[in-house]
């Protein structure tokens, strides 16, 4: 890893190694913070990726996959009610989406929303696994008294298998 330290009285060392860094003079607590913050964000950016071979990227991505559920789960809530005109998110699913009581294309709104529900479902578990281990992993990381401490917690991160 490669780092960028200022230190108080202004000299910069740039694109630099950890012990680079220390045989420079930078003070080891310096370099350890550094470090740690710079583990973290790759833990971070691990994460993502994880996240993203489950999902589709992208705010507005997210925001529909919200709405869609939300929709959902009122449709479920009142089946009676299920229409394509209250429930325009899940619309545009039938005869697309897969019904998961069925295997087939969903036939009508409840039966997208029940495939829009078993995707969360598998979403929550696997995001909650996801998540349990990026934080494992920074918690680790910042528990770290030193660069070698903190180099054994980032590479002892346990990811949840994830598809791709």
């Amino acid at each position: 890893m490669r780092l960028t330290f200022t230190e108080a009285d202004g000299r910069r060392h740039v694109d630099i190694t950890p012990e680079q860094a220390e045989a420079a003079g930078v003070a080891p607590d310096m370099v350890l913070s550094a470090v740690k913050a710079h583990l973290c964000a790759e833990i971070d950016a691990q994460a993502e990726a994880r996240r993203l071979r489950v999902l589709t990227a992208g705010a507005g991505q997210a925001l529909e996959y919200q709405e869609a559920q939300a929709q959902a789960a009122a449709a479920l809530k009142a089946p009676a009610s299920a229409t394509a005109e209250k429930y325009p998110m899940l619309a545009v699913s039938v005869g697309i989406d897969t019904d998961p009581e069925t295997g087939a294309p969903a036939a009508d709104i409840l039966a997208v929303a029940r495939g829009i529900q078993a995707a969360r479902d598998a979403w929550l578990a696997i995001g909650a696994e996801i998540r349990g281990a990026r934080l494992a992993a920074k918690a680790a990381i910042a528990a770290a008294a030193t660069v070698d401490g903190a180099a054994a917690a980032y590479a002892a991160a346990a990811w949840p298998a994830t598809p791709g």
